[in-house]
């Protein structure tokens, strides 16, 4: 949604409770973090935020700046200043003529400064776009480059989905709020100044709602955000029940088994939690408005009536002019002055998500690419020396004292039951994570003195937790952009190959069909097997000398991976490939076999020195052979 001038913010102006709104925008309330900012480190990241959007756009401050000042001497002049002025010329008896020609010199003003701050406003609006994409691309270039243990760090991811999730109008809320305290200001000062002229006591009648909001506000703002932050949190375990309802992941389970009425009690559950907010909170809440109605109402806005009234119509030491100036201003410079503890709270919520986004940007990544460092040379040989690895946050390590080798054109089989460290392995060779102990040799050298770039080049791989984009087929089998005519023949071939061109070529587009329904009502949907299969042509359009193959068939039955498996070998001859399986039917294949157990190597060697060791490899093997067995015969 995009913002207006002045964000999530409003001013008031005129008569009774009339309000000119200068906003249409009112963004999510970012969620305060327990920690607290100080005022100095709260005008710092506000005026961090407004230097990202001079950067974004320069000019574009400036120019709603002075759209604001046009807006704010504009209303003051037409609803205060213009009818005081013709009401006590006219009952002074000053000339009908100077009259005349001091309401149109105002009126020549508001004219041209009306068509000056929409012309202004148009800019504004049409700069937003432009602001959009500085942010993203910011933010996409930095989320490109983080280390991938940042996704995997609660505290950092929070960060990032906040920062990601609104840059732009967050960006433009805090502009906007500081635009509002400026159209305050000129307005109110402009007021307070013609009033005071009048009779002080009105402005002590105006500071009124200011001194309540200075003497209980805080504490009535610390019970709505307690308020706010227990129904965000219940509402949402409301939003996820519902969302069980009625998403497709979830369909099955909710038709074939009672999950609904687990998901029928948590959503009764959670409306009796939200009623009992409103009885612990709401009373409370309503006190504390009502008091301000009060105060508001009765003091402010009748108190100023039947002020004013006397001493224009009883004492008559009041002009009609200044009776109507008072009465329409008072209430509109009372409810401003009291926005002005708005402002300020907006201040501390914008800096609170500034600095979610100033700790997203100014990460330091900690493997990082250097432009400087070598390339990497043709590959001979890949060593893993005394590798140990944990998780942030984790006692146990994931990887200890692993040591192995691949020399070019070998085919290497790890193997291992879940959570033995495959996977993890797999992360260290790409390069995604650093060893915390040991070290990862290419060529006889440490892989951290080598370009990043080049050094990832050197693979080509399918993840077992892979993705296809809602892009064309042919971009999510080479992975990019910039599709020619000779690439589409090269994935045709990589898709035969991987045994699922058949299905493609039916689509409507072949190639070019869309993955998925998400921005294409004729997107192509694909069976788990197929999109697998997809995945794997990766490594077929492909031309990389070393292939990762991390459980690419777990979707594939034992005869189709086998024969997945032979048709990669096939491809892949001249290349170095290792892959991860707990399916020891593929590792007879291999040259070599690793397996792992709780993040160790605990056997090495070829298949058939495995079985004839009789140890934990040739009892997976067994296991598994009379599992594939039983299968077969509960089948014939």
């Amino acid at each position: 949604m995009k913002p207006s001038l002045t964000g999530g913010s409003c001013a008031f102006s005129g008569g009774r409770r009339r309000r000119v709104w200068l906003c249409c925008y009112h963004g999510t309330m970012e969620e305060k973090k327990k920690k607290k900012l100080g005022w100095k480190r709260t005008f710092q990241n506000n005026g961090y935020m407004i230097g990202l959007i001079m950067k974004a756009s320069p000019g574009l401050f400036w120019i709603a700046l002075l759209h604001n000042v046009l807006s704010a001497t504009h209303s003051f002049l037409f609803q205060t200043y213009l009818f005081k002025y013709t009401l006590n010329a006219l009952q002074e008896g000053k000339p009908l003529k100077t009259v005349i020609l001091t309401i149109s010199l105002i009126a020549a003003f508001g004219i041209v400064g009306f068509v000056v701050y929409r012309i202004l406003w148009r800019y504004y609006e049409k700069r937003y776009p432009v602001v959009d994409a500085y942010f993203q691309n910011l933010l996409q270039k930095k989320a490109a480059e983080v280390d991938l243990a940042c996704y995997e760090d609660p505290v950092f991811y929070d960060d990032y989905v906040k920062a990601i999730s609104a840059a732009t109008d967050k960006a433009y809320d805090t502009m906007n709020n500081l635009l509002a305290f400026v159209w305050i200001v000129i307005y109110v000062s402009g007021a307070a100044v013609l009033i005071s002229t009048i009779d002080p006591i009105f402005l002590l009648l105006a500071l009124t709602p200011l001194i309540y909001t200075l003497l209980i506000g805080r504490r009535r703002n610390r019970i709505k955000h307690e308020y706010d932050m227990r129904n965000k949190e219940v509402g949402r375990q409301k939003d996820y029940v519902r969302r069980t309802f009625y998403l497709r992941d979830f369909s099955k389970e909710m038709r074939l088994t009672e999950m609904w009425k687990v998901m029928y009690k948590r959503m009764h559950d959670s409306v009796a939690e939200m009623k009992s907010i409103v009885r612990q909170y709401g009373y409370k809440m309503m006190f504390f408005r009502y008091l301000f109605d009060v105060i508001y109402d009765l003091l402010v806005g009748t108190g100023t009536i039947v002020l004013a009234a006397y001493k224009t119509l009883v004492k008559k030491t009041m002009l009609i002019g200044d009776c109507f100036v008072v009465i329409n201003s008072i209430t509109g410079v009372a409810a401003n002055l009291e926005y002005v503890g708005e402002v300020f709270v907006n201040l501390h919520e914008n800096a609170l998500y500034a600095e979610n986004l100033r700790h997203f940007l100014d990460y330091e990544v900690k493997i990082a690419q250097d432009e400087n460092a070598p390339a990497v040379p043709a590959f001979s040989k890949l060593e893993l020396k005394n590798v140990s690895f944990s998780y942030g946050g984790q006692d146990t390590p994931a990887l200890s004292g692993v040591n192995l080798t691949v020399r070019a054109g070998e085919r290497i089989a790890v193997v291992g039951h879940n959570g033995a460290g495959k996977t993890t392995l797999v992360k260290l060779l790409q390069r995604l994570y650093d060893p915390s102990e040991g070290a990862i040799l290419l060529n006889g050298e440490d892989i951290k003195t080598y370009r990043l770039s080049s050094y990832r080049d050197l693979y080509g791989i399918v993840f077992q937790d892979y993705r296809l984009f809602a892009t064309s087929v042919a971009e999510n089998v080479l992975l990019r952009g910039n599709v020619t005519d000779e690439d589409r023949e090269k994935v045709k071939d990589a898709l035969k190959r991987a045994g699922v061109y058949d299905k493609i070529e039916e689509l409507p587009g072949g190639v070019d069909a869309t993955v998925t329904k998400e921005f294409d009502k004729d997107g192509a949907v694909f069976s788990g097997g197929e999109a697998q299969k997809i995945s794997i042509a990766r490594l077929f359009a492909g031309e990389q000398e070393i292939v990762i193959m991390d459980e690419p068939t777990s979707a594939l039955d034992p005869i189709a991976e086998q024969e997945m498996y032979r048709n990669m070998f096939d491809a892949c001859k001249g290349k170095t490939v290792i892959f991860i399986s707990h399916r020891l039917s593929s590792a007879t294949m291999a040259d070599r076999v690793y397996m792992f157990e709780n993040g160790a190597v605990i056997e090495e060697g070829k298949h058939a020195e495995l079985l004839a060791k009789n140890g934990k490899y040739a009892e997976m093997w067994h296991k598994q052979a009379d599992a594939y067995s039983m299968r077969e015969e509960a089948t014939a």
